[in-house]
């Protein structure tokens, strides 16, 4: 049975930091790592419809890093091996929480495009005229509103759904947990702990606004931040599941 802790608000940046101890254990391992998923992930995306797959398997590979970053903790080697982890263990409950993000995705783009689809074209439209002139101005700052408020439509859709599959992978692969029972505690342990998820996502802006720009002016790839991150990152999610959630052993029937 799980049971879910509610933990200080102090405990978010904890989480970075013990991740950040345990890429120190095998900086070398963990870099090979995700640059053999960032590699292979942009050969996916570059076969047309294919690129679906990243979706779908992503939690796998979640799955993979975090068993990893669990064999560092116990005194193990991290190995290639470990990528192949979420393959060999409840590979489709797995491949089930990247559908369901995936059709979040598909929801939140829809519902902006519903909301702001004549704002967004409208406001390409002018930035793709270049010169700005007073018509311009006036066309953006009409189109505005609505594509504010399709941007917070999405985020309404978003946001529940990146809870929901936050952690979820982690409850699926090591405590066998089903993906819909997984990802209701999932949800349920970032809303119970709203003040660390928040000092966390804080903390990890930062960096990640900072690893955006260099990867931009590097690669042109709007993603790079994340993945120049994800030594960091990955493990402490990691961290995060272990702080929160406790499997309590089911009582003996008489």
């Amino acid at each position: 049975m799980i049971q879910i802790r509610t933990v200080e608000a102090a405990r978010g940046w904890r989480w970075l930091v013990q991740g950040l101890a345990i890429f120190r254990k095998a900086p070398a391992q963990w870099l090979m790592l995700i640059a053999i998923l960032f590699i292979g992930s942009r050969v996916l995306l570059a076969i047309p419809f294919v690129g679906l797959v990243v979706i779908l398997i992503t939690p796998n590979f979640l799955a993979g890093l975090t068993h990893g970053a669990q064999a560092l903790e116990q005194g193990k080697p991290l190995r290639l091996g470990y990528l192949a982890s979420g393959f060999l263990k409840n590979a489709a409950q797995l491949v089930t929480l990247g559908g369901v993000s995936l059709i979040g995705h598909f929801l939140m783009l829809m519902a902006m495009t519903t909301v702001a689809g004549d704002a967004l074209a409208e406001i390409m439209k002018t930035m793709a005229s270049g010169a700005v002139t007073a018509e311009t101005v006036t066309a953006m700052r009409t189109a505005a509103p609505r594509l504010l408020l399709g941007v917070a439509v999405g985020l309404c859709i978003a946001l529940p759904v990146m809870l929901a599959v936050w952690f979820s992978p982690l409850l699926v692969f090591f405590d066998d947990v089903k993906p819909l029972p997984a990802m209701l505690l999932s949800l349920s342990a970032c809303m119970k702990n709203a003040l660390p998820m928040l000092i966390y996502c804080v903390a990890v802006l930062g960096p990640l606004m900072v690893m955006m720009q260099i990867g931009m002016a590097l690669t042109r790839q709007p993603d790079i931040g994340f993945w120049l991150l994800a030594p960091v990152l990955v493990p402490s999610l990691y961290a995060g599941y272990v702080d929160l959630f406790v499997r309590e052993p089911v009582p003996a029937e008489n």
